[in-house]
């Protein structure tokens, strides 16, 4: 998991591949987050 020094030719983890996971896991928070939110209003 290195698509950040691939597309930004930056390393804010030094390779490790951690900053890469965090912006998936907040993004599937987000989504979640999202999904909810529309179904709640749906229902009500």
């Amino acid at each position: 998991m290195d698509f950040i020094e691939r597309l930004f030719g930056l390393s804010p983890d030094n390779g490790d591949g951690s900053t890469e996971i965090l912006w998936l896991v907040v993004l599937a928070v987000v989504i979640a987050v999202f999904v909810y939110v529309r179904r709640r209003r749906r229902s009500s």
